[in-house]
C-alpha cells in the first residue's frame, strides 16, 4: 500500500491520486432526495426499479388498422370499420370477426385484435369499410411489459443521471429521486497582491483571477460553493477563514501560500494536519500542490500561478469532486501524438495545456498558447493536457503522449 509523504518529498502524479481516492473513500456520503426534473448530472444514491409493467397497455407500433389476422384467408379483404383510437382514447369492447379500427401509432390495441395493418396497405371503399391488400410480417403490437416488467431495474445506484435518465424515471410517474449530496466547496483566495474588483490598478498588485476560475470550476464538476474569500497573506486571517469554514464543508480550496517563501502559510498549516496526503509532485507546473485532510475536511492547496491552478485543479480537485460523487474523472486518459518538436527539458515531467485533433488512427496533441506557469493565455482554449517525460532530451514530433481530454470544452 502506498505511504503518504511527511516533508516535502517528491511523489508522482498517480500516487497522488491515490491517496486522494484513499481519503475520499473514508468519507460517509449524504444523501437527500431532488425533483426528478432537478435531478440531471445528479448521481442515484439507491437503485431505482420499475413500479409497474411498461408499457401497461399493448400499443400499436404504425397507423394503420387493428384487426384479426385469422380473417385474412385471401387478399383483397374488406372488413367494416367501427370505431378510430387516436393516441390516448380507450376502447370500450373487444373487435370481432370482420371488424376493423383504425389506429393510431402508440395506440391502445383493443381487446381480440391480434394484429395491426400498415395504413400504406390500406384503402377506404366507403365511410365504413376499409379494403386490406396485404399483412406485414410482423403484428406491429407491442405487448404489455416489453420494455420492462415491474420490479426491473431502472438505474443503478451510483448512476449519474442525464436526460435521457430523467425521461426514464418519468415514464414510471417517478416524482422524486434519491441522490449523493453534492459536494460542499469552500474557496479561500490568498495573497495580498490581490486586488478586488473595481479597485484601482497599482504597482505590485493584480486581479485576482484565480478565484473565478476555481469558483467556476467548482460548479462546473459538480459542487455546491458554500463560501468564497479573498484574503490577504496573514496566518491569522487565514486560520479566521478556515475556522468559519469547519464543519460545513467536504473540501477547502486554497490557492497561492503554498511554495518555500516567508509568506508560504498554506504550506506550514498541512505540517501540522490530522493527515498529510503530499505536498510536492512530481510535475511542472504546479510541482508545490498540497494536500491534506484536518478534522474530517480535505484541504487542496493550489499553486497561486494561473497556469499551474489550472491543471492542478483538472488533475487533483476534479479528480477528488468526481470521487465525491461516487463517479469517475471527466477527464478521458488516453495517448496523443505530438505534432510539433518540444525542445524544453525537465527534471519533472511537464504537463502542458494544448488542444487535441481526432483524426482517422489516432489523436493529434499540440501547445496552445505559452506554457509559463503563470500564463493564463490558453485557459479558455486548452482542451487537453499532455506530459512531456522528464528526461534531458528533446522531445520530437510524433511522440506518443500520455494525454488528458478535458471536459465542458
Amino acid at each position: 500500500m502506498f505511504t503518504p509523504v511527511d516533508e516535502r518529498n517528491s511523489i508522482s502524479i498517480d500516487d497522488a491520486r491515490k491517496v486522494i481516492k484513499e481519503s475520499v473513500d473514508k468519507l460517509t456520503l449524504k444523501t437527500e432526495n431532488v425533483k426528478t426534473s432537478e435531478a440531471a448530472h445528479r448521481v442515484i444514491a439507491e437503485d431505482v426499479t420499475a413500479t409497474n409493467d411498461f408499457p401497461t397497455f399493448r400499443r400499436s407500433g404504425v397507423d394503420g388498422y387493428a384487426v384479426i389476422k385469422s380473417d385474412f384467408t385471401d387478399f383483397p379483404k374488406q372488413l367494416k370499420v367501427v370505431g378510430n383510437i387516436p393516441a390516448g382514447a380507450d376502447f370500450d369492447r373487444p373487435i370481432v370477426s370482420g371488424e376493423a379500427v383504425r389506429i393510431m401509432t402508440g395506440g391502445y390495441v383493443p381487446d381480440g385484435a391480434d394484429w395491426v395493418v400498415m395504413l400504406e396497405t390500406t384503402k377506404m371503399i366507403n365511410d365504413d369499410t376499409v379494403e386490406i391488400s396485404e399483412l406485414q410480417h410482423k403484428d406491429n403490437i407491442t405487448p404489455i411489459g416489453d420494455y420492462f416488467k415491474k420490479g426491473d431495474m431502472l438505474l443503478e445506484k451510483d448512476t449519474e443521471i442525464n436526460p435521457g435518465g430523467i425521461s426514464l424515471l418519468s415514464a414510471f410517474d417517478i416524482q422524486t429521486v434519491p441522490v449523493y449530496k453534492k459536494p460542499k466547496v469552500g474557496i479561500i483566495t490568498t495573497g495580498s497582491e490581490l486586488l478586488k474588483p473595481g479597485e484601482k490598478i497599482v504597482n505590485g498588485k493584480i486581479f485576482n483571477s484565480n478565484g473565478p476560475l476555481i469558483k467556476a470550476l467548482c460548479i462546473e464538476n459538480g459542487a455546491e460553493v458554500v463560501s468564497y474569500t479573498q484574503i490577504k497573506d496573514d496566518s491569522n486571517l487565514l486560520k479566521q477563514a478556515i475556522e468559519d469554514l469547519q464543519g460545513k464543508t467536504d473540501i477547502i480550496i486554497t490557492d497561492g501560500g503554498v511554495s518555500v517563501g516567508d509568506y508560504d502559510i498554506i504550506a506550514d498549516l498541512a505540517k501540522s494536519a490530522d493527515r498529510l496526503l503530499f505536498n510536492k509532485i512530481q510535475m511542472r507546473p504546479g510541482s508545490v500542490t498540497t494536500a491534506f485532510v484536518d478534522k474530517g475536511t480535505i484541504y487542496f492547496g493550489l499553486s497561486g500561478n494561473p497556469g499551474a491552478c489550472f491543471t492542478g485543479f483538472y488533475l487533483y480537485v476534479e479528480y477528488a469532486l468526481r470521487h465525491l460523487q461516487k463517479q469517475t474523472s471527466r477527464c478521458i486518459e488516453c495517448l496523443g501524438t505530438l505534432n510539433a518538436e518540444y525542445t524544453k527539458t525537465n527534471d519533472y515531467d511537464r504537463i502542458l495545456r494544448g488542444k487535441y485533433k481526432i483524426t482517422s488512427d489516432h489523436i493529434d496533441v499540440g501547445r496552445v498558447g505559452g506554457d509559463a506557469s503563470g500564463n493564463l493565455n490558453n485557459l479558455q482554449r486548452a482542451t487537453c493536457f499532455f506530459e512531456i517525460p522528464r528526461g534531458d532530451s528533446i522531445t520530437p514530433k510524433g511522440s506518443v503522449l500520455r494525454t488528458w481530454l478535458l471536459p465542458f470544452k
